[in-house]
């Protein structure tokens, strides 16, 4: 840097006589202050390399031979060896958009949708009776007894309601939950609980039946009451703690304490306020709705649901929906229908109506399968598809390497049709010394030639750049018969610079 701060030749002989590029050269130039003290220190971190087609095949070739050897491609190991081995630093996303481009990694999207389920939690009191039962352990002198207890909650106010405890879980104890319940708040409309024997006894079929209340089925995808039960049986535990009795009667004596610590305990469960209620359970099943309310609440929930504006597009959506809700004779609650709704409008067109089709030939095959969930599961699938082929085309637009290598060829074909900058150089050597004759038709054929190559060039002064660069390169040239051909060339340079008004260079 100080040689070409104190020489008194020029940037472009200085670089020539390096064979250094006068880029490189002018761009160390600004790294130091005068008195040659570095600025800052360069680095790479948050520049992108440009991806060309030799770091795409690089990357293809050595993920082949991964796969030839039976090995799995894993993105981030992947990327730690072809930066060892091949010296190619690309980032976790890019390598991977090569790689699905090529096909030799499974496209995988991550897009975040609203997914439909079917809440039967009610804020209505004594709408859904949850049942459940659950282990305890009573330890006698030292003998561990175990214990099923048993407990009904209700799903919409959360206060428990009754509880039966027994040597096991049997349908005499889920009726006489269900009776106290009766006795206490009348009852419910439906009744949940899992697929035991006990639950699904014809002692508890019979009891239902005669008493007029629904069996409301629960599943992997449908907790009983968003986990009203096991929140319950938490609660009760993290309360009682361990259980720990010495007495000559044993079995009987852990049966009462058992039975008063739960009896104590749901009562002053009861007591307490839930979810930052104003009203405490007890006083929520106590509480009886009129008719003037709930329709206040309808009117305002149609105001709410008028409210919503939706688009052509989401029309359509809802359309399709309706549609398939008519013609499969689908039964769905207000809530259930309200998140169908608001599901399907997140989701496309195309996948909608591919699940249209795909539902009606599953229903065929199956009439079980005739319900809404089926429905949204299909169309999850679907739509997953078409999110990995979305992110596939579009990775094989960027990195396809037969589509680059096409391109590149295309463009060589193209470069080789018109005159390049090694053609000027080329010329000037050849004119430099001849008759003025012999210089003057040179002079038009090279002025024709740059008129065509700053015709495409974005900026002038780059490209004078480049000639710079090429003359620098001919290493059969001493400096100064590069200076010379420099000279040759630069008033054509200057002339088709000008015409685009381009600031000139010296």
């Amino acid at each position: 840097m100080s040689y070409l701060r104190n020489s008194p030749l020029p940037i472009r002989m200085i670089a020539w006589t390096l064979n250094m590029s006068i880029t490189t050269l002018s761009d160390w130039d600004k790294l130091f202050d005068s008195e040659m003290v570095p600025y800052q220190k360069p680095e790479k971190r948050g520049k992108s390399a440009k991806v060309t087609i030799e770091i795409v095949h690089s990357i293809v070739a050595k993920a082949r031979e991964m796969q030839a050897q039976g090995k799995t491609i894993r993105i981030k190991q992947f990327c730690r060896t072809i930066r060892d081995e091949s010296g190619i630093e690309l980032g976790r996303k890019t390598v991977q958009e090569i790689l699905v481009a090529n096909d030799l990694y499974a496209p995988s999207t991550r897009i975040r949708r609203p997914r439909f389920y079917r809440n039967i939690c009610r804020r209505i009191p004594n709408g859904l009776l949850s049942l459940d039962g659950s282990e305890f352990i009573v330890t006698i002198d030292g003998k561990p007894y175990k214990f099923n207890l048993e407990l009904g909650v209700d799903v919409g106010s959360f206060c428990h309601t009754g509880f039966d405890i027994r040597q096991t879980e049997t349908s005499q104890a889920v009726i006489a939950v269900m009776e106290k319940h009766r006795k206490n708040y009348g009852l419910p409309l439906g009744v949940l609980f899992d697929h035991g024997s006990a639950n699904m006894s014809d002692d508890v079929a019979k009891w239902l039946q005669d008493n007029g209340v629904e069996r409301v089925p629960v599943g992997p995808g449908n907790p009983k009451g968003n986990g009203t039960d096991e929140g319950a049986f938490s609660q009760l535990k993290n309360v009682l703690g361990s259980l720990e009795v010495r007495t000559l009667s044993p079995e009987q004596l852990g049966s009462d304490i058992l039975n008063m610590l739960v009896s104590v305990y749901i009562k002053m469960r009861n007591k307490l306020s839930l979810r930052r209620s104003p009203g405490t359970p007890e006083a929520a099943m106590r509480a009886e709705v009129s008719d003037q309310e709930r329709q206040y609440e309808k009117e305002r929930i149609q105001i709410h649901k008028e409210s919503k504006k939706t688009t052509d597009e989401e029309h359509q959506k809802l359309d399709s929906l309706y549609a398939v809700i008519k013609e499969h004779d689908l039964l769905l609650d207000s809530a259930s229908m309200e998140r169908a709704k608001s599901t399907i409008k997140s989701h496309s067109l195309s996948s909608i109506h591919k699940t249209e089709r795909a539902f009606v030939e599953a229903v065929n095959r199956k009439q079980d399968r005739k319900n809404i969930q089926y429905f949204f599961g299909i169309l999850r699938n679907i739509q997953k598809e078409e999110d990995d082929q979305l992110y596939k085309d579009y990775c094989r637009g960027k990195y396809d390497y037969q589509r680059m290598l096409a391109d590149e060829r295309w463009e060589q074909k193209r470069q080789s049709s018109r005159p390049t900058i090694d053609l000027v150089i080329d010329m000037a050597l050849a004119a430099t010394g001849q008759s003025e004759s012999m210089q003057d038709i040179a002079m038009r054929r090279c002025q024709e030639w740059l008129h065509v190559i700053f015709g495409t060039a974005c900026y002038c002064s780059a490209m004078k750049k480049r000639i710079h660069v090429q003359i620098g390169k001919i290493s059969s040239l001493t400096v100064v018969q590069k200076e010379a051909v420099w000279e040759w060339i630069a008033p054509l340079l200057n002339m088709n610079a000008g015409r685009e008004s381009v600031t000139l260079i010296s």
